[in-house]
């Protein structure tokens, strides 16, 4: 978690960007480094930083499948932002697709590209996640 709210203060290539309006209980795509707000709701995600993926790449056969962890920066209006890290790990117990922070539930749905090789990193700006934002 230090390492996440150390990337609430960092701007990302895409920072300066303005933010995608987005509605409640509807998936939407986020690129990386990229902000949204929802609509009606005085709230703001970033998709901060993929501090790992080690997913198995398409050209490679692995003995395990690898995970990629995510990080998004949640700020309702008057409240310290607050970094949440998703993994999709498939093993038992590992995958967090769904946070809860203050009354809202946010979903991951979809994290793209899936990587190709080793020799061929993915750049943050380069990500695509899925999302939904629920209010309880």
């Amino acid at each position: 978690m230090a390492v996440g709210m150390a990337l609430v203060g960092c701007e990302a290539s895409h920072a300066n960007a303005d933010p995608v309006a987005v509605a409640l209980d509807q998936v939407f795509t986020l690129g990386g480094g990229r902000e949204a707000l929802i609509d009606g709701e005085d709230l703001r995600l970033r998709f901060a930083d993929v501090p790992e993926d080690s997913r198995c790449p398409e050209r490679v056969e692995c003995f395990w499948t690898g995970q990629a962890r995510v990080l998004i920066v949640v700020e309702p209006d008057g409240s310290e932002p607050t970094a949440l890290e998703f993994n999709t790990n498939p093993a038992p117990g590992q995958t967090i697709s769904t946070v809860r922070v203050d009354e809202y539930t946010v979903e991951m749905t979809s994290l793209d590209p899936y990587p190709q090789s080793p020799e061929e990193p993915i750049e943050l700006a380069d990500y695509r996640i899925g999302l939904m934002v629920k209010k309880d």
